[in-house]
């Protein structure tokens, strides 16, 4: 059933058509008339037909529309040719395509929300069962204060490692969810290298390993600064955890036209080979991981360097005889 725009313009054209015709032949006769009338009815017809051509596209255009909206996909429906029906064509694809866009992105959310509820919930699990059991012997009958003492501190230990792996653990989120504003100041180099270290000198004294840092007085670099020191950090200790006793860890900085970069060099067995693509994996543990290591600290300073506009690689450092030396990793962050 068609429009009442369509019945409308038959009505309109057919009383033109009418009141043409009667003028023809109040002023020139029958033929001017018949003439006239022809003439308005053809023309009657065309727009008729140009109208309901137009309505037959429109209804294309939401058919198209009907489709996208139940999950069809969103075909390229751009007109080169010139008029409202093409501007409405190339307005309606872009609008779709930026929707599916938009539904994409809430996809993906929804599966980045639920993959790092699932991972908390499972790097919550050995901290709390470890304070179940430290409760259970505190709450034991003829236990000793000495060793209630032992739990109590236990279990406060656990805690901290709780409220660790949550702050690191929403800190990465917010890093891969690109919710994180990260500032750029040009800042000393060397003042950045030593705000980093700071802190790991009793993880360095235990592990019986040296820390030097190479960075010129005056060299200044372009970052965050807060989240740099950060991942310089994590770098530093994933460092000293690899080393053994007697080795040396390394932070050195280099400038260039191009770019700032970061470089963390250790004296340890280099990264093996099963290693080396998984370094950057949430919760990955290698075989030569220590213990109460969850394999985020270098996930962590990836996502600050990539969230900056630079990047984070691992590499061996050659030695004799073909073996590795050490692993290097350089954190660049581009100008």
């Amino acid at each position: 059933m068609y429009s009442r725009e369509v019945w409308r313009l038959c009505g309109w054209m057919a009383a033109l058509t009418l009141a043409a015709a009667g003028a023809g032949w109040f002023f020139w006769g029958v033929g001017p008339a018949a003439a006239l009338a022809l003439l308005g009815g053809l023309l009657t017809a065309a727009a008729v037909r140009f109208t309901l051509l137009r309505y037959q596209k429109i209804a294309e255009l939401s058919r198209y529309l009907a489709g996208v909206y139940a999950g069809g996909e969103a075909a390229d429906i751009r007109d080169q040719r010139p008029g409202e029906l093409g501007a409405l064509k190339d307005d309606l694809y872009k609008i779709t395509v930026l929707l599916r866009r938009q539904a994409d992105d809430l996809a993906r959310q929804k599966m980045f929300l639920a993959r790092t509820l699932q991972d908390i919930a499972h790097q919550l699990k050995t901290p709390l069962a470890a304070i179940g059991l430290e409760t259970e012997v505190w709450q034991s009958p003829g236990v000793d204060p000495a060793e209630k003492d032992g739990c109590a501190a236990r279990a406060a230990a656990q805690v901290e490692r709780m409220d660790w792996l949550v702050q690191m653990l929403l800190k990465l989120s917010r890093l891969e969810a690109s919710a994180v504003p990260f500032e750029k100041k040009a800042l000393s180099a060397a003042a950045l290298a030593a705000r980093a270290a700071e802190g790991l000198g009793g993880l360095m004294q235990q592990r019986g390993v040296a820390l030097s840092i190479d960075c010129p007085r005056d060299a200044v670099c372009c970052c965050d600064p807060d989240w740099t020191a950060e991942a310089l950090t994590n770098l530093l200790k994933n460092a000293a955890e690899h080393t053994p006793a007697g080795g040396r860890v390394a932070l050195s900085f280099r400038s260039t036209v191009l770019f700032d970069e970061f470089a963390v060099e250790d004296t340890g067995d280099g990264i093996s080979d099963r290693a080396m693509p998984h370094l950057f994996e949430r919760f990955w543990r290698g075989p030569d991981s220590p213990p109460g290591s969850v394999g985020i600290g270098l996930p962590l300073a990836k996502a600050i360097a990539e969230g900056q506009g630079g990047d984070l690689t691992a590499e061996n450092l050659p030695g004799n005889a073909g073996s590795p030396r050490g692993a290097r990793f350089s954190l660049r962050l581009y100008r």
